[in-house]
């Protein structure tokens, strides 16, 4: 998801983050013009539950106190779905963190949409605040 996410969200400057040092760190950190947002990256595959570690709860948590904007960004697979064209992005806010982890894809979104269409520009001003 990555890779695809670098290649379709336009105008900015993606960094991936690849830290055993500090646990709990996003994935991805993204400078848009004026402003940083951080994102966790989840894949479900399989049923509906995102699996984050009690660090990823805790950074999610400690930031949303502080309203610094993270998010998490999910690519779910409905049953059956293997190539990802009927894929959906499942975009949550650090401060829902909780939620994904107990209720997974079942809390509600921030945003969501189809993995074809005008997903990454529609990321993009999610991501930024529009």
């Amino acid at each position: 998801m990555y890779k695809r996410m670098k290649e379709n969200l336009l105008n900015c400057r993606i960094t991936r983050i690849e830290s055993r040092v500090g646990l709990g760190i996003p994935d991805c950190l993204i400078a848009f013009p004026g402003k940083w947002v951080m994102v966790e990256l989840k894949v479900v595959k399989r049923g509906r539950k995102v699996i984050l570690s009690p660090h990823q709860v805790a950074f999610h948590l400690v930031h949303a106190e502080m309203r610094v904007p993270t998010f998490i960004l999910v690519q779910y697979f409905p049953p059956g779905e293997t190539t990802g064209a009927k894929s959906e992005l499942l975009l949550y806010e650090g401060k829902q963190v909780e939620q994904l982890h107990h209720q997974g894809i079942d809390a509600e979104p921030f945003d969501s949409w189809k993995l074809i269409g005008p997903t990454w520009h529609m990321l993009r001003l999610r991501l930024v605040g529009g």
